[in-house]
């Protein structure tokens, strides 16, 4: 009997391609490591054979059985969550069909079961697959091997150069000694092996290197979340290259700071973190932090953007921000900025910003955790909603970095109807002027609760030759706060809110500058 998926699969799969920034040929390998991963794999081996014309990435993980392969062959369904792992919904399979003549795979599901099937994609409205008999490649107890053939012999998928390549690019994490040693052994208990065309993926003596190891911490007791490496970008030259004088290939690593959750790289550069070393061309490193898995889109390609994902995000940055200024600092890639003399009023006018943003949290509740604010209960007992701990612990488990978030518990008690005091801590938000020699030509910029006005842009020169300076300040900050704003909601109805709050502030008759 053969099965038929009724979709336009080829659209579905064609739109699944385009929301990823890698090249196809190295979305299916990722997609395949991470749906192994997923499924609990130790050992994930590729066999790349040009002359047959296959590529077959065979793991040790849980395996499918007969109902689920069922569910595998739809595109349009998924099992996968938000949230949840690191893979999608077998896409790594599925876009193959963008490229192979056919698919098969083998599936062993334990106490016997034991599945195979072929798929292909015959025109836009036609995948038909059928199971066929097993050819035994999975020889662990449990497992899955998928197999794209392909009618080019010339195609990089058949490389395993490039198959390695890719293992590296985008599971570095997973190979590096540090990471492995201070978080991810932690998350893969009995650790991961990659093996391409019978041999064993490691990084070389030079790639192991890293000029500093740093913790990650979360909160006053600074609880362990992640850990990272920076170092200075290397170049790769082997003999023959040497021999020959050719220019030696860079380190697989891009520059600045990725970060990884699980052992996959997900961002990579400087902009995400907010800080822009000295030689920032001349630095990489990644930052490992197994948690941001809960705020991974459902192609897991991206961080979730909603309000309550955002807040968490801009948590555990912050976190990483403090981790690796020490480092940057010990370097010599960041000095702080030169500052003027503080002006007399520049703490009382924080004081009312920090008061005009408070009064617009209820719109953009996604700045709380970046102003180092939360929320209380009235005093009369009733209970606040969306309820914000600071000191939310976040767990670097693999059981724990998988499990649905938990929402807070909230009163049954009869609501009284009142809003939820919102205050900041103690530290608040914190305004400087400062002189932005690495970033002259930005307005400003923020850095854990602090944000900077540059004092070298011409703006703010202009602004102090007409008694100005208050009016720049409160915009800068607006401009450098609508970066962290949740991508639905417009930066200029934000600045229009936070210009009507301060305004209508009481103290606002008196001029501070």
């Amino acid at each position: 009997m053969i099965n038929e998926t009724r979709v336009n699969l080829k659209h579905l799969l064609e739109d699944i391609r385009d929301s990823y920034a890698s090249p196809l040929e190295e979305v299916i390998i990722t997609e395949l490591i991470a749906n192994a991963l997923d499924s609990g794999a130790t050992k994930i081996e590729f066999k790349a054979d040009p002359d047959a014309k296959f590529l077959r990435c065979t793991d040790n993980g849980q395996g499918m059985k007969r109902e689920q392969i069922r569910e595998y062959h739809n595109i349009a369904a998924t099992a996968k969550q938000k949230g949840r792992g690191i893979g999608f919904a077998g896409v790594g399979a599925k876009l193959s069909l963008l490229l192979g003549e056919k698919v098969i795979t083998e599936s062993k599901g334990g106490r016997g079961s034991r599945v195979a099937t072929e798929w292909q994609l015959l025109n836009p409205y036609r995948a038909p697959w059928k199971f066929v008999p097993s050819t035994d490649v999975v020889i662990t107890p449990r497992g899955t091997a998928v197999a794209i053939y392909f009618k080019d012999q010339n195609i990089h998928l058949l490389s395993a150069d490039f198959v390695r390549s890719a293992v590296i690019k985008h599971f570095y994490p997973l190979l590096h000694n540090g990471l492995t040693e201070n978080i991810l052994r932690f998350v893969y208990r009995k650790g991961v092996e990659f093996v391409v065309n019978g041999e064993i993926v490691v990084l070389s003596d030079s790639e192991q290197r890293a000029d500093s190891i740093f913790a990650v911490g979360l909160g006053r007791r600074k609880k362990a979340i992640g850990a990272g490496f920076l170092t200075k970008r290397i170049q790769l030259q082997n003999w023959l290259q040497k021999l020959t004088g050719q220019k030696p290939a860079e380190t697989p690593l891009p520059r600045g700071l990725s970060v990884s959750t699980f052992g996959k790289i997900i961002k990579s550069g400087w902009e995400w973190l907010g800080i822009l070393p000295k030689n920032h061309e001349t630095l990489c490193g990644v930052v490992e932090i197994p948690a941001l898995s809960e705020l991974l889109t459902t192609n897991k390609n991206d961080f979730l953007s909603d309000s309550a994902s955002l807040k968490k995000y801009y948590k555990i940055r912050k976190a990483i921000q403090r981790a690796i200024l020490p480092v940057l600092r010990s370097l010599g890639e960041y000095a702080e900025s030169d500052k003027p003399p503080a002006h007399k009023n520049i703490k009382p006018l924080t004081r009312q910003i920090e008061n005009a943003l408070l009064n617009v949290t209820d719109d953009f509740p996604e700045l709380l955790s970046l102003l180092g604010a939360r929320r209380r209960a009235p005093a009369s007992g009733g209970a606040a909603t969306g309820s914000i701990d600071v000191e939310e612990k976040v767990s670097i488990s693999r059981e724990s970095a998988e499990k649905s978030p938990s929402p807070k518990k909230i009163s049954e008690e009869k609501k009284t109807g009142d809003k939820p005091e919102t205050s900041l801590k103690k530290a608040g938000l914190k305004i400087v002027l400062a002189e932005l020699r690495d970033e002259p030509a930005a307005l400003g910029n923020m850095i854990e609760e602090t944000i900077s006005v540059n004092t070298l842009h011409p703006a703010w020169r202009k602004s102090l030759e007409n008694n100005l300076e208050e009016y720049h300040i409160i915009l800068v900050t607006g401009l450098v706060l609508s970066e962290f704003l949740d991508p639905e909601k417009h930066p200029q109805e934000f600045l229009q809110k936070l210009l009507a709050s301060w305004g209508e502030l009481n103290d606002n008759e008196k001029k501070l500058f």
